[in-house]
């Protein structure tokens, strides 16, 4: 797993989880209000998610699910992932706020950590992360979370690229007005 070489630390404050604002690193999925369409006779209310789950060579969608253990803010992050061939999506079984850490590439590929930035989501909001965009893993808050995990996977070790970010670089996570 590769690390940082260059020493530096960094706060940042996460902010509520927004549609608009997460654009850059994927799509936010969210119950409530009047979007979607009604179907099964006006039963149910239809919203629109994520539409291309696809991937460059695997042949079969991953369903799983993560047993999340709760954590406290201020949280350190030290490392970040990335999926280069498929995107991710997270969905709320039981939950009550997850911390969703995000950043885009640098110049070399690797992590921006001076560019990342914190969202706070609640359980009716689902987070599919874009092809290659490097997060945190899950953080859940407040309690231990259930979520459910969908991607595409080949098998290889291409699926998931991992970068610690080592005792050099540090990333600390605290919430909005703290």
């Amino acid at each position: 797993m590769p690390t940082a070489s260059n020493s530096t630390s960094r706060i940042i404050h996460a902010e509520t989880l927004t549609a608009a604002r997460f654009v850059p690193f994927g799509i936010v999925l969210e119950a409530g209000g009047e979007t979607g369409r009604l179907v099964n006779q006006g039963r149910a209310r239809r919203i629109e998610g994520a539409r291309n789950l696809s991937h460059e060579r695997a042949t079969k969608p991953v369903l799983d699910l993560y047993q999340i253990a709760q954590s406290q803010l201020p949280f350190a992050v030290t490392c970040f992932e990335r999926h280069p061939l498929s995107c991710q999506i997270f969905t709320p079984m039981v939950c009550a706020r997850y911390l969703v850490v995000v950043t885009l590439p640098d110049e070399t590929g690797r992590p921006d950590v001076s560019r990342a930035v914190a969202f706070l989501g609640h359980g009716a909001q689902a987070v599919c992360y874009g092809k290659g965009t490097w997060h945190a893993p899950m953080i859940a808050l407040d309690e231990p979370a259930l979520m459910t995990m969908l991607m595409w996977e080949s098998g290889e070790a291409a699926d998931c690229e991992e970068f610690s970010l080592g005792d050099e670089l540090r990333l600390s996570i605290g919430a909005t007005g703290s």
